[in-house]
């Protein structure tokens, strides 16, 4: 009697490794199906796992009823995330008026000089003085019936004459190109592309009103159902909250500084939308690497529109703001993080464009604490070590991390 074949050690790694990528593609489809859904929800755990200890505050420190507590601290995110909403939407209006109208205008401008500057340069080489530098010769009777009138001259300042011909077809005629209709089609062309932006803006601030709106439902049934009295046995739970906690409480405080700071500068340049920046610049800073880049470069437009004829402002705008992103993201953060989630940088880059994939702007933002969570878990069984050491960047068979 024959026995059934066992696979290997390494065929069965294999096979473990084959259904570990299918099952991570039905996972990232149903995430992709259902983020209408899993987004807020995501974003409420993250937001009860912060405020969680002022539920425990009030209810062990202070002897207040359970009820009251979760009332005031939901009192207190609904606050914070009503302010956000409506300072998102003044911002938003302001944003459409300067796009509809100051922008539109200034752009114009911009776009007319270019143009006419365009048709003064393909001019130029066609309509050059032609100078008779021959010594004029007397001609006979037979010579001048014989020859035709000449077109007639303009007589200038210094005694050259130029030809009253035709000039020649400049280079842009050859080419086939119209500047005039080249220009109204580029006019044509920002004036929608502005009012696309401004529209794109207001959606993004209505979707950000409906998920918040999720995201309270969310948040209270989450800290309603909660017992603070409860000891937390599960060890992986109790890692992953504390990490989190950690993480999201550091990255808000510091958001909040670095957005206040460049709103304040912004303001000091007599930049116009200063406080939308400010905002972006807070959102923007929980994106991990791109997201203090993205921030400093989004007001260089608006800057060159409004500070065009100043090249100092507009390089005070870009520097200042971007020395404040690098000085506090690569100095102050590294030192309040401590060791952090354990996230190796390609790992952080890898997890930001997969969730952006998924979840859009969104996923960005919970990229990294999503994948920290992924590593805690993966680190408490044996078969996922290897998966969670590589995440943080160390190669098997050793404690090497990738460079």
């Amino acid at each position: 009697m024959s026995t059934p074949l066992q696979p290997s050690d390494e065929q069965a790694k294999v096979i473990t490794g084959c259904l570990l990528l299918l099952s991570i593609i039905a996972l990232a489809g149903v995430f992709y199906v259902t983020q209408a859904v899993l987004v807020p929800f995501v974003i409420a755990i993250f937001i009860a796992t912060i405020v969680t200890p002022l539920v425990d505050l009030l209810v062990l420190k202070w002897k207040m009823p359970q009820i009251i507590a979760i009332s005031l601290t939901l009192l207190l995110v609904l606050t914070f995330g009503f302010l956000i909403c409506m300072t998102l939407i003044y911002s938003t209006q302001q944003v459409i008026y300067k796009a509809e109208n100051q922008y539109s205008e200034k752009f114009g401008i911009f776009i007319n000089s270019v143009f006419e500057a365009a048709k003064e340069a393909d001019d130029l080489p066609v309509r050059k003085l032609e100078v008779d530098t021959k010594e004029p010769q007397p001609e006979t009777l037979d010579q001048k019936e014989a020859t035709p009138e000449a077109p007639p001259t303009v007589t200038v300042d210094d005694g050259e004459a130029v030809a009253a011909e035709k000039p020649e077809i400049g280079w842009f005629q050859k080419m086939g190109i119209d500047l005039d209709t080249l220009k109204k089609a580029t006019m044509d062309y920002m004036r929608n592309s502005l009012k696309s932006i401004a529209v794109s803006t207001m959606q993004s601030a209505l979707n950000f009103t409906t998920t918040s709106f999720f995201v309270a439902i969310f948040v209270i049934f989450l800290l309603a159902g909660r017992d603070p009295n409860a000891v937390v046995k599960n060890e992986i739970y109790f890692e992953i909250e504390q990490k989190i906690r950690s993480y999201i409480s550091t990255k808000l405080v510091l958001s909040l500084i670095t957005g206040t700071l460049v709103g304040v500068t912004l303001k000091l340049f007599g930049l116009e939308l200063a406080l939308v920046f400010a905002i972006l610049t807070f959102l923007l800073n929980f994106i991990p690497s791109v997201g203090s880049v993205i921030a400093t470069l989004l007001p260089i437009p608006v800057a060159f529109a409004q500070f065009s004829d100043s090249p100092w402002t507009i390089a005070g705008v870009i520097l200042i703001p971007g020395g404040i992103q690098m000085a506090i993201g690569n100095g102050i953060e590294p030192k309040l993080m401590g060791e952090g989630l354990q996230l190796h940088p390609v790992t952080v880059l890898l997890a930001l464009s997969f969730w952006t994939l998924l979840w859009g702007p969104i996923g960005a933002i919970l990229a990294v604490p999503i994948t920290a969570a992924i590593r805690i878990v993966l680190m408490r069984f044996e078969s996922g070590r290897t998966a969670g050491n590589l995440l943080a960047g160390i190669l098997p068979g050793g404690s090497t991390t990738v460079a």
